[in-house]
């Protein structure tokens, strides 16, 4: 009543949170004092009219307080550990949107564990000249680990990666055959210098197996290779490649644990607390394992991929059961959507419409348009792929639309992969009426924006859909040299054409410089592209964190420093709002908290405050990246 009482008598004049702050402090502070409170400060609070106060106090794992001074200490007890923070400046925590936290913390530590443990066995692309030196490699490691007869091997690229001559040997020189004369006795699935989703080469006797179970499926949608009497010859594109992963061995997360905990702490010091991704079983196992210890560092938001997998999905029966996992989970982990894992393909490979004028790189030959999965035209590599009948893409899109599933967490950079993906939600739209939403109101994902087409943006904002998007600046001359300039100054992470059509887009690459290069557009090189997408400050540290935590669906959680909302933040030890845009990069988190933890330290900063406790990472972000232990990954 006390609180229904001052409300109605304080509610017309004050209208910010910081003026109700001023108001309800003491009222809060006799209930109960803060765990923690940080004042002197510049605090960016990102709410919808970027407030900026001094200070914020924690309770639990939850914000209680945000603004002036004298008010917010008012909440201190004699228990509350309460920092002078000097006039540095707070940010709320980074949500990156398109974070393989698994397949980095394998590729980057996977060095700590042994091949057998990883359940992967490392084939040096780099040391490629002939097919001989491929099967070289491949027959020493059979006579290593001398595998039992019929047990599943993954070979994968180890090393620094493949050279011109190597990828033309991945595609034009080995077969099945080459693989089965050191192969003989084991179904071997081998990587090659693309995700394994998108590509893979396998033996004959893996081939057998598989084509046992899902022969016909394969026949009807593809996609393979295949050779001059027109039987598979090894190579397999999306969706058959996703039949030949499912029986490989996988790590177990008792084992990954640690790999998975080094790498959050990198990103928690690069003031990284949340995540979108896409995941496979063994590394959510992995993650949960870590939140049952207490020992999460990042909240993840991810996509199931199991729904994908012919075996798992009956599409007569359809996806109004699976839709009912969106948001399940706890406010660490949670599903916010299916995934497919990849639309299409990477640089050449991205499914594109604007003409080449010159070659993308040496892939252009097989793929000249890139991997369009969703269109039944594309049957795979050019002058390779076996005749399919019908779109596993396509119909499966068709029907998570319709049955109000959420698509996200997906590759999906070219502009023609876009356009058909909204192409399907039109269509959904016509038959199910003009009112009708994706997913429910909660709007499809779509990841990368390596090209958008900007005539596309009105109809994604009707739709809803969000992006997330990397900046993809150094890689202006690459496009420009295979599509020209006004591509390359159009198409490319379009972020204001975004912002100005109604769209939201999150920030892949979720680190300061990436921040940087959402406000200046400029290269490597100190070259400007798509200057009409520049950002301000403002807009750029939004898209980072509040828009990241729109694109994962907890927006009302995260995202940005209000009353109410999970404690996820950052000090800095720079003024983002005062430093030259150039020197962005140049920022340093000092302290970062997440769930109201303090996950990471400075070690500058962890001395001045005595901050040096259990569950205080302490160290720099170049000191942790030098424990770097190079592995592989599966992905």
């Amino acid at each position: 009543m006390f609180l229904r009482n001052l409300t109605a008598t304080f509610a017309a004049p004050c209208i910010t949170a910081l003026c109700w702050m001023a108001l309800f402090s003491p009222y809060l502070a006799a209930q109960r004092p803060a765990d923690v409170i940080l004042h002197n400060g510049k605090i960016l609070t990102v709410d919808k009219s970027f407030s900026i106060a001094q200070a914020i106090a924690l309770q639990g794992n939850q914000i209680v307080a945000v603004g002036q001074n004298q008010q917010v200490m008012a909440l201190s007890g004699p228990n509350t550990r309460v920092l002078d923070l000097k006039g540095r400046t707070v940010i709320p925590g980074i949500f990156d949107t398109h974070e393989h936290v698994y397949a980095g913390s394998e590729s980057n530590y996977g060095g700590e564990l042994s091949y057998d443990d990883f359940k992967l066995y490392p084939i040096d692309w780099a040391a490629v000249t002939t097919v001989q030196d491929v099967l070289n490699q491949v027959s020493g490691l059979m006579a290593k680990y001398k595998w039992k007869p019929g047990e599943w091997i993954q070979f994968a690229q180890s090393g620094t990666g493949a050279t011109n001559s190597s990828v033309k040997i991945m595609t034009d020189g080995l077969s099945a055959k080459d693989l089965d004369k050191v192969t003989p006795d084991n179904p071997v699935v081998m990587g090659f210098n693309w995700p394994a989703l998108n590509g893979l080469l396998a033996n004959s006797k893996a081939i057998d197996i598989i084509w046992a179970e899902h022969g016909d499926f394969i026949k009807k949608y593809g996609r393979y290779w295949i050779d001059s009497t027109g039987r598979p010859e090894g190579h397999m594109e999306s969706p058959a490649t996703w039949l030949f992963l499912e029986p490989l061995p996988k790590p177990s997360p008792e084992i990954l644990a640690a790999l998975y905990t080094e790498y959050s702490q990198e990103l928690n010091a690069q003031g990284v607390t949340g995540v979108a991704t896409w995941m496979v079983p063994y590394a959510i196992d992995t993650y949960k394992l870590l939140e049952s210890r207490g020992q999460a560092l990042i909240r993840i938001a991810y996509g199931l991929e199991r729904p994908f997998l012919p075996k798992n999905m009956d599409l007569a029966k359809g996806f109004k059961e699976i839709a009912k996992t969106l948001g399940t989970g706890s406010d660490l982990m949670w599903v916010d959507a299916i995934s497919t894992g990849a639309i299409d393909g990477a640089g050449t490979r991205m499914c594109t419409s604007p003409p080449r004028v010159k070659a993308f790189s040496n892939l252009d030959d097989w793929w000249p348009m890139g991997q369009c999965l969703q269109d039944i035209e594309y049957r795979g590599a050019k002058g390779k792929a076996a005749p399919i009948q019908g779109n596993y893409f396509g119909e499966w899109l068709e029907v998570l639309a319709r049955d109000g599933a959420r698509l996200a967490n997906q590759h999906a950079a070219g502009d023609r992969t876009v356009t058909m993906l909204l192409n399907t939600l039109e269509a959904q739209q016509k038959l199910s009426g003009p009112n009708w939403k994706p997913a429910n109101g909660k709007g499809w994902g779509f990841d990368h924006c390596n090209m958008v087409n900007p005539a596309d943006l009105p109809r994604a904002a009707k739709l809803g859909v969000i992006f997330s998007c990397s900046i993809t600046v150094d890689q202006g001359a690459e496009i420009a040299n295979a599509f020209g300039d006004k591509v390359a100054n159009t198409f490319p992470s379009p972020f204001k054409s975004m912002m100005n059509a109604g769209v939201i887009a999150g920030l892949e690459q979720g680190d300061f410089m990436g921040i940087e290069q959402l406000i200046t557009r400029k290269d490597e090189n100190g070259k400007v592209w798509s200057p009409q997408d520049r950002l301000t400050r403002e807009e750029a540290l939004r898209t980072a964190t509040w828009n990241g935590a729109a694109y994962a669906l907890r927006q009302d959680k995260v995202g940005s420093l209000e009353i109410g909302k999970l404690a996820d933040l950052v000090v800095l030890d720079k003024d983002y709002l005062t430093i030259p845009e150039t020197s962005i990069h140049t920022i340093a988190p000092q302290l970062t908290m997440m769930d109201g933890k303090m996950v990471f330290a400075h070690p500058d900063f962890a001395a001045e405050y005595n901050l040096k406790m259990p569950g205080v990472t302490v160290a720099t972000l170049q000191s942790l990246q030098a424990r770097h232990k190079r592995g592989m990954s599966r992905r």
